[in-house]
């Protein structure tokens, strides 16, 4: 039976990944260099040092990390505070189901600044018992530190949790924090074949959640 769903942000609940390849773009614009889809497919769900060590890189010495992460973070929470960052469909539906029914917990790799930006815009403060940003563990996705966290704060058994996400490191994830595996694959954060097929379940928006949980 399951007892809690652990929700990830971006890409999921939130349609942020255009606006986190807009804020990376427009940042190595301005050094001259080219910021690609392959390099943010590289980074979804990733924790907030692995992503500013990238893209560090990527510039060349142009800027130190912690502007790259200041300048950046900037972009995101401008965009939040503007309304810029839609939600996705079915993701207040989502949520509201799953509110009463089971435990429901946030488990993201945005920094802890933009995951409360996110969740208060939205109104999204009251749905969640925990709320956890990867930057707070040793690793972030794919490794399961994030969840397994979570899962230990909120005194959950990976059995009778299910991980709710949409990119492959998520996935995997929630897979090696051995918990159930909702996909709900996009466009922009598509994960390829062989992450899709070790989830549970697959799922085209998150207005099929609802009766794809009652089958877990």
């Amino acid at each position: 039976m399951i007892r809690a769903v652990i929700f990830d942000m971006d890409g999921l609940l939130v349609d942020s990944e255009p606006v986190w390849f807009a804020a990376r773009r427009e940042l190595l614009a301005r050094f001259g260099k080219h910021w690609t889809e392959s390099d943010q497919q590289r980074l979804m769900g990733v924790s907030t040092s692995t992503w500013v060590d990238y893209v560090t890189e990527k510039l060349e010495g142009a800027m130190p990390p912690d502007e790259v992460l200041h300048n950046i973070v900037g972009i995101m929470a401008a965009a939040y505070e503007s309304g810029d960052v839609p939600l996705l469909p079915g993701a207040s539906e989502a949520l509201e189901h799953c509110v009463g029914r089971y435990r429901v917990g946030l488990a993201s790799g945005s920094p802890r600044l933009l995951i409360e930006a996110a969740l208060t815009g939205a109104d999204w403060q009251r749905c969640f018992e925990e709320v956890i940003s990867s930057d707070e563990c040793a690793r972030g996705k794919p490794a399961p530190d994030v969840y397994l966290e979570i899962m230990r704060r909120m005194g959950l058994s990976p059995e009778t949790t299910v991980v709710v996400e949409d990119s492959a490191a998520g996935i995997l994830a929630g897979k090696a924090a051995k918990a159930k595996v909702v996909a709900v694959p996009r466009g922009f954060t598509s994960p390829d074949s062989e992450a899709l097929e070790q989830a549970d379940a697959r799922l085209e928006s998150l207005h099929a959640l609802p009766s794809a949980l009652t089958e877990l």
